[in-house]
């Protein structure tokens, strides 16, 4: 049993590109207050209007992603498993445009450190995790068997900034799982994901120790090297068996 829900929690990732997910995060003050106390029902009615408008916007971006991402799974995961290229391209098509990495890394050294560092640096490091995120693109794939994804819920916080996608993990092999979808409006009706959350637990919040103590002791060169190093090597591997070279992700030597 374990085991199997350790295997559905990297079906997870496959879908949103998240890792080993993780640690509770103190609660965003807005899931518990759908709407502003006091004011007049016009202003109230204006924040309903607001709200709805900026559900209607999520609904619109991440409903087809999970049904698109939930169908291409299980009509091409073989073919992906032996084709990192195509699988590549069906990352950087469906799912990237839909992560915010900047937000993410930001939340993961912390924004004070994220915005001391040089614009060259900030760039890097934002590479690195993004293709972090893309690596657990591909772990996820590996180990997904057949789960249906889809929307339950919408959240969002009064400012209409911030909120959570509720979904449904539905298999034949475990009970069904929810897990939430961090998101942010980027730009007026542009939202973005920034991190998963299952069972109360997050990310970002297991992550960031571990990404705050390298730069601490080491430096943010360090833990750049760190990340760029885990996903070449994980690229050179699965690219080797499928021998490619050269061909993103593929590294351009296979040593």
């Amino acid at each position: 049993m374990v085991n199997l829900i350790k295997l559905h929690i990297k079906s997870i990732q496959a879908l949103l590109w998240i890792l080993p997910l993780l640690l509770s995060v103190s609660p965003l003050g807005f899931a518990d207050e759908p709407k502003l106390a006091g004011g007049s029902a016009t202003t109230e009615q204006s924040e309903d209007k607001t709200l709805l408008l900026a559900k209607q916007a999520v609904l619109s971006s991440f409903d087809p992603l999970f049904s698109q991402v939930t169908l291409e799974l299980a009509k091409n995961q073989q073919r992906y498993l032996s084709d990192p290229v195509a699988y590549h391209r069906f990352v950087n098509l469906i799912l990237k445009p839909l992560w915010d990495s900047k937000s993410t890394t930001s939340a993961l050294i912390g924004r004070q450190r994220f915005d001391v560092l040089s614009k060259v640096d900030q760039a890097t490091l934002v590479a690195a995790v993004d293709n972090t995120l893309r690596r657990y693109a591909f772990e996820g794939l590996e180990r997904y068997s057949g789960q249906l994804f889809r929307i339950v819920d919408v959240v969002v916080n009064q400012r209409a900034s911030m909120g959570w996608v509720q979904v449904l993990m539905e298999s034949s092999l475990i009970p069904d799982i929810h897990f939430d979808v961090l998101i942010k409006q980027v730009e007026a009706g542009n939202w973005k994901a920034v991190d998963v959350r299952f069972k109360g637990i997050t990310y970002v919040a297991v992550k960031k120790h571990k990404f705050r103590k390298t730069i601490d002791e080491k430096g943010i060169q360090a833990l750049i090297t760190e990340l760029q190093t885990k996903n070449r090597e994980y690229f050179t591997e699965i690219c080797a068996k499928a021998e490619i070279v050269g061909t993103l992700p593929c590294p351009v030597q296979v040593k």
